[in-house]
């Protein structure tokens, strides 16, 4: 029987493997068989830990947004005040920890992390109250800047720190669009 830390040493060389993998050749190309070579295991040892590649890209999937909503339950929303210490701050430093893997689920089609994950903003932010516009579409537009501010940011070479990420987020929740890119009337 596997021990937990050789177990856990397997996954994080699958993980790798994966990403490389789909970096460089997509989801959809991407075989077990390059996978365990990549990960310099045996095929079989990645069928100890995974059914295939789609039971695999669930679990690495599974296991961000769990952490993700763990961070949005256990810290506060943010408001006037937000610092690092609320949700979306809590949410930055996570994600830069998990920087490579996130930008692979973020950017795979075969990924339904976007869509889950906006999910979870959605719960956050809440309700619109007093929109001038439907607040299904004010929603929307406000769940879809997080994600689109989130994968510009991680997509960035190199890629800004949290902190300085986080620190641009918040200003840019203030601005209008004229602001945002110094149009004057």
């Amino acid at each position: 029987m596997e021990t937990d830390a050789k177990r856990l040493v397997t996954e994080v060389k699958i993980q790798r493997a994966f990403i490389q993998l789909v970096t460089t050749v997509g989801f959809d190309r991407l075989t077990v068989q390059q996978l365990s070579q990549t990960a310099h295991i045996n095929r079989g040892t990645f069928y100890l830990h995974y059914l295939d590649k789609y039971d695999l890209l669930t679990h690495l999937e599974n296991d961000l947004v769990a952490q993700v909503q763990e961070i949005f339950q256990r810290y506060p929303k943010p408001g006037t005040g937000a610092t690092t210490t609320d949700a979306f701050g809590k949410l930055f430093t996570y994600l830069y920890r998990q920087r490579q893997l996130a930008v692979v689920l973020l950017n795979s089609p075969a990924s339904q992390l976007r869509g889950r994950v906006k999910t979870l903003i959605l719960t956050v932010i809440g309700p619109a109250t007093a929109s001038p516009i439907s607040p299904a579409i004010a929603r929307e537009l406000v769940a879809q800047g997080i994600l689109d501010f989130v994968g510009n940011w991680l997509g960035q070479e190199p890629v800004p720190s949290s902190e300085q990420a986080y620190t641009l987020f918040k200003q840019t929740r203030s601005l209008s669009p004229q602001q945002l890119l110094g149009v004057t009337e």
